[in-house]
Formats: structure tokens, sequence, C-alpha cells
């Protein structure tokens, strides 16, 4: 698949579930649901993070799985959050978060076995936090999600308007 061709994929995707509202949560909440579909994962969800209080605020997400799920409106701590190792030069998808992030204690707390992040920007380009999935399993994913589920982090940070809220709907 070619780069062009994966664009079109996440703009589609967006297409698709915009026509459902245009609104950030609503937008948010149709690619989770996407994206844990196409990738099997447990739990899918959009992380704001707070840098000045180290903090991840988890802002939506979408849970398929009793055995675990990432909470919506909780914060975790972004020095021990896994994101925080991708985001500071990690790989962006592992089957082994533990082993890869030794110093995460979230992985190990949540035991997390398969993790995926990829940073969301502004417009502006502010950095607002991250689009991630995680699972207790080991799940495979082929290499045409993972840059699908990049894309798609890309395109939800357009919407994003500079210092608002992400409850706020983008213009």
């Amino acid at each position: 698949m070619t780069s062009d061709a994966r664009r079109q994929s996440a703009r589609d995707l967006l297409e698709d579930v915009a026509r459902q509202g245009n609104d950030l949560e609503t937008v948010a909440r149709g690619v989770l649901a996407r994206l844990a579909e196409l990738t099997g994962l447990s739990s899918t969800y959009l992380a704001e993070t707070r840098l000045m209080v180290d903090e991840q605020y988890i802002v939506f997400s979408c849970n398929r799985s009793d055995v675990f799920h990432i909470p919506e409106d909780v914060t975790l701590p972004w020095s021990e959050g896994v994101c925080r190792f991708v985001v500071e030069g990690g790989p962006n998808y592992t089957t082994d978060a533990q082993k890869q992030f030794p110093s995460s204690s979230v992985a190990r707390l949540l035991e997390i076995r398969t993790f995926i992040s990829y940073p969301v920007f502004t417009a502006e380009g502010r950095f607002f936090g991250t689009l991630c999935g995680a699972s207790k399993e080991q799940v495979e994913i082929q290499q045409e999600i993972l840059e699908l589920m990049r894309e798609c982090a890309r395109l939800i940070g357009q919407r994003l308007r500079r210092d608002a809220p992400a409850s706020t709907p983008a213009p």
C-alpha cells in the first residue's frame, strides 16, 4: 500500500465516521472503534498529555474486553506511562511492552503486552497527546494497519484547535 493509499484510507475512515457527526468526540470514538476492530486490541484510546503536571488524561477510549480496559476520564502519570517512552524515541509498536519499556510502571501494573502509540499534534504543531492501543495478549498487527493508525493520529490532530479542551469541537 502506498503512502497516498494509506492517507486516503485514513481519510476515508475519518469521513465515514464524520458522517455521524463532525465534532471531535464523534470522530474520535468512531476512529477508536474502527481501529479496535482492525487491530484486535482490547483497548484503543486518545490521551491528552499534560506535561506541567505529569499527567496523561484518557479523553476517549474504546474497550473490547472485560479482562483489560482503559477507562475514560482518568489520569495516569506521564513519567511512568508507556506512551512517554514511545514519544521519547521508543518503537511505536511492540508485542512485549514490559520488556521493551522496563521503566514503565504502567506497563507492569496493567500487564500490557502489546502496545501501539502515535503522537498527536494540533494543526498548529503543538503536542497534544497520543493515540494508543493496548492488550494483555500478544497481538500481531500488520504494517499497513500501523501506518493507518499513524495517519489517523495526524488527522485527528488537525481537528484540534489550539489550547481547546479535547471535548470542544474543532472548527
